[in-house]
């Protein structure tokens, strides 16, 4: 981001000398936009010089003199132009957000603008994982996944400030009822599908990290998928148990075949739980929370395979693409994950069984608005579409209210 047309708007609220313009860029942009106090006077400087910026000499009994900067009329002719303008990052385009909506200048195109650009560079990272993937460069894949979420942050960030910038007086609830929802909880491609769709933002924390999230209030929803081997219950007695203080419904999403997925054609011949035992096998795993881990624990335990003992057990990634990505890249044989997840990436799949994902909602926020948007996406002819494609998935109770937990 160039230095130069931030500082006039700061600038814009007033004069400042150097250290109140320093200090202003630390406490309300970083770590994203930072400058030190060369950078700073040397803009300061240019800025003086093209008649952007006045400066005037300012004494004090209790110190030296100092100068202090003040803004001219063909600075803020300068600052209202650079606000029109594309954004060059995304950093820039955030801060163009700001000092717009300050400035009272309509913000609509300058978020346009900005979704465009983004919905670009993510297309553009999962083309480059897709390459990625073809040709094993194990290296390039990790890039364009690190990159791709670095993208959909950033869109969910710039979804939150177009809820929230320079809010009408008195308008503090209607932007909360349009802020975007926060789902976190266990990962899914229809959670992904849906966080589109409602431009809501999702996080792949596993499923107990979802719950803890509920119960912390730092989510709205929670997608979970949680077997409790004593009762052969799904998700209910965990709701119970981590989130005492809360009355919950569980509305379900879908059901869907859990396995294991394997490398092509299955070159190492896995066929049962035991031969993830075997030394030769490379294994991958979910990370420690996520129902997809807990579902293969019981069922190596109920096999009478202590999963500990299996190289490679804490050797783990956040999601079921990354599992998949892992193989498919050629660096491990074997993981757990989703039919649906392993028929798109070409993979092999072995079943362990079928289960219920559910959608944890607070009772409080079961009636808002924010969360009917949700559920009239889930009942919509596209998510019914969306969700029958993907194999390995009973939409059969899709949208239903599974229970009631007080």
């Amino acid at each position: 981001m160039i230095p130069l047309y931030p500082l006039l708007g700061l600038l814009a609220r007033g004069e400042r000398h150097g250290y109140e313009i320093k200090r202003a860029v630390d406490d309300e942009f970083a770590p994203f936009w930072r400058i030190d106090f060369a950078q700073l006077y040397r803009s300061l400087a240019k800025m003086t010089e093209a008649g952007w910026v006045k400066a005037r000499v300012e004494t004090s009994e209790r110190g030296p003199a100092r100068k202090v900067y003040a803004l001219t009329a063909r600075g803020r002719k300068e600052l209202d132009a650079w606000l029109t303008t594309p954004a060059r990052d995304h950093v820039e385009g955030l801060v163009k957000l700001r000092f717009a909506a300050a400035r009272g200048m309509p913000v609509a195109p300058l978020l346009a603008t900005q979704r465009r650009t983004l919905e670009k560079a993510r297309a553009a990272h999962v083309q480059r994982q897709r390459a990625a993937r073809e040709s094993g460069d194990v290296g390039q894949l990790a890039f364009a996944n690190a990159a791709q979420r670095d993208v959909e942050g950033w869109l969910v960030t710039l979804d939150l400030t177009a809820a929230l910038i320079s809010p009408p007086e008195g308008a503090v609830t209607a932007a909360r009822l349009t802020q975007p929802l926060a789902i976190t909880g266990s990962d899914d491609p229809l959670i992904l599908y849906l966080a589109q769709r409602t431009r809501a933002a999702a996080t792949a924390v596993g499923s107990i990290g979802g719950l803890l999230a509920l119960s912390q209030h730092d989510a709205d929803v929670a997608g979970i998928h949680l077997l409790d081997a004593e009762t052969g219950e799904y998700n209910v007695p965990f709701v119970k148990h981590l989130l005492p203080e809360e009355e919950s419904v569980l509305v379900n999403l879908a059901i869907r075949e859990n396995g294991l997925m394997l490398a092509p054609g299955n070159p190492k011949g896995i066929r049962a739980l035991c031969d993830l035992a075997r030394p030769e096998i490379r294994f991958i795993n979910r990370q420690r929370g996520a129902g997809t881990r807990l579902l293969l624990f019981s069922k190596l335990r109920a096999a009478g395979i202590n999963p500990h003992a299996l190289a490679n057990w804490e050797r783990a990634v956040p999601t079921h693409a990354g599992i998949a990505d892992a193989i498919t890249a050629g660096i491990a044989d074997v993981g757990p994950g989703l039919r649906a997840v392993a028929y798109a990436h070409g993979l092999d799949f072995m079943p362990l069984g079928v289960e219920r994902y559910d959608l944890v909602i607070p009772r409080a926020e079961f009636e808002s608005e924010r969360i009917r948007a949700l559920l009239d996406a889930i009942a919509s002819p596209e998510f019914r579409h969306t969700g029958e494609a993907l194999p390995g998935y009973d939409l059969a109770q899709t949208g239903h209210v599974i229970a009631q937990v007080r």
